[in-house]
């Protein structure tokens, strides 16, 4: 993973395979199976800068139906460490007490 920072705090990740990351929002499409909280490893990254997640054996179960989140937004998704907890907001954001974005 590699940060670019903008102007005032603002940063952008740029992800690579192997990368942990958690989902901040919901997975979109008709099959919308990947939920806010959920986290695992990049297995891919799109030309257009989405991601492909393997969701089982980090935050589902290994033998999970859907152990995978395709096509996730790159700005839907977060750094995390190997507990799933985010990396890089501290303690509210684990318990939810951020202001709303």
């Amino acid at each position: 993973m590699r940060t670019i920072k903008g102007h005032g705090d603002s940063e952008t990740y740029l992800f690579e395979p192997g990368d942990l990351v958690r989902l901040l929002k919901a997975e979109t499409g008709p099959i919308a199976s990947a939920m806010p909280g959920d986290w695992g490893v990049v297995m891919r990254v799109h030309p257009c800068g989405s991601l492909d997640l393997k969701l089982a054996g980090y935050s589902r179960p290994k033998d999970a139906g859907m152990a995978r989140a395709m096509a996730i937004p790159r700005g839907h998704v977060e750094p995390c460490d190997r507990q799933g907890l985010p990396l890089r907001r501290g303690f509210s954001a684990v318990w939810d007490t951020r202001a709303p974005r």
